[in-house]
């Protein structure tokens, strides 16, 4: 039987684990969650422990789901080893963990984003806003868990997103450099390709609902879920996407010497100039392949295999036309001071046509399902009612939700790529 490796823990990592084993593959998760049955005991970033257990166990291939371990090198690492791995080696991975390469490789490439400046001050960042005015965004150059990002409309929020980049340093140094861009209008779409460096996969578009509350108000969060195939996403706008982000990003790279192989997610804003890129993810986003993945007709398997080989065929991956819904439950406190260990209940009698992704969960010494990350689980169906029934549901001290997932907005607002 084909044996795979899943890195990570979180609700993207259930979706990947779930997909697989519908395709009859052996996975494992290291570490897992308390939503899986086979965890191992690996953290993320352990990479020389990683490669230990995928020899050990003759893993036909692991499959990276969070950004650390890229940026770690995990990729380099195995590739050394022979090891057969899907995603980017830590240079490619860049696009990523620093926003700075990353401005500067759209700039450098054509394509369209923000202008933006990098500074390394709280003056020098004041500087900047008070020549070119509010709104303003400011984002750490390096990883941060979705968090690194502050949309700043008025004074009272700019002295927050400065205290916390700068004062408090919550961001550690992932902030020691940070990037002071426009701030652009318009809907938000995720576009996420599977790429070996020359050919791509583009799967099902989606939209990500990052704010923690309603009508995108309160901070910004790792994603508090989402929906697959917005109407607003044509056939028109990806095929512009894939021409004037997606290639020549991938040309960009191999120029550069780094080819990129893995899934190259490209974030956007849909301006009346048409899309523009606001970040690039190395990896499978969360909570996207949890909308995603139940779209799949082909095997993922298969594609992640062909790409990390270098002999992707874009034409075997399939997808489904539904369109999908995703509710994050989020423990209280999140995002700042999560509170853990509360007890779930709830989840025997949810609704057959809702499937459960859990991420922040773990098994207590007596079983019970507790709480044990900001965002707990992802409720994922085709039906929004039945979604949301499953979120009331769903039952956990202080559980928080947005209850405005899936509001579609009408294609007309979304002006025409140029």
């Amino acid at each position: 039987m084909t044996r795979v490796l899943v890195v990570g823990s979180g609700g993207r990592e259930h979706a990947l684990a779930w997909r697989l084993a519908q395709e009859g593959v052996d996975v494992r998760v290291a570490p897992g969650n308390g939503g899986l049955a086979e965890c191992v005991p690996i953290d993320v970033l352990d990479i020389s422990g990683l490669a230990a257990y995928a020899t050990r166990e003759r893993i036909d291939l692991t499959i990276v789901g969070p950004e650390a371990p890229l940026a770690a090198g995990i990729v380099d690492s195995f590739v050394e080893q022979q090891l057969p791995i899907f995603g980017p080696t830590r240079a490619a991975a860049q696009l990523e963990w620093s926003k700075t390469f990353a401005k500067e490789f759209f700039e450098r490439h054509d394509i369209p984003t923000a202008r933006a400046e990098s500074v390394a001050s709280e003056s020098a960042a004041r500087k900047v806003v008070a020549r070119r005015g509010l709104p303003i965004v400011l984002k750490a150059d390096g990883l941060a868990s979705g968090k690194g990002v502050f949309v700043v409309h008025t004074p009272a929020e700019l002295e927050h997103a400065l205290d916390q980049l700068f004062r408090q340093r919550t961001l550690g140094s992932a902030a020691d450099t940070v990037l002071v861009e426009d701030c652009l209008e318009g809907p938000e779409l995720s576009v996420l390709a599977i790429s070996d460096g020359e050919r791509l996969a583009v799967m099902p578009p989606a939209r990500d609902y990052k704010r923690l509350l309603e009508d995108d108000r309160g901070p910004n969060t790792g994603g508090m879920g989402g929906m697959a195939r917005p109407r607003y996403a044509t056939a028109a706008l990806l095929a512009d996407v894939e021409r004037r982000v997606l290639r020549p990003a991938l040309d960009g790279m191999r120029a550069l010497g780094t080819p990129y192989a893995g899934v190259l997610y490209a974030g956007l804003i849909l301006t009346a100039q048409g899309p523009m890129v606001l970040e690039f993810n190395c990896r499978f986003g969360d909570p996207e392949t949890q909308l995603i993945m139940p779209l799949l007709r082909g095997s993922l398997f298969e594609a992640c295999a062909a790409a990390a080989a270098g002999t992707l065929d874009p034409a075997a991956l399939h997808w489904g036309d539904a369109q999908t819904y995703g509710v994050v439950l989020a423990a209280p406190g999140y995002p700042q001071s999560p509170r853990l260990g509360e007890p779930i209940a709830g989840l025997d009698a949810l609704p057959s046509d809702v499937r459960i992704f859990h991420a922040g969960t773990r098994r207590a010494d007596s079983g019970q399902l507790v709480t044990a990350g900001g965002r707990v689980m992802c409720l994922v169906g085709e039906d929004r009612a039945s979604v949301y029934a499953a979120a009331e549901q769903v039952a956990f001290s202080g559980k928080q939700f947005r209850r405005d997932i899936g509001v579609e907005i009408g294609s007309s607002t979304v002006g025409a790529a140029r």
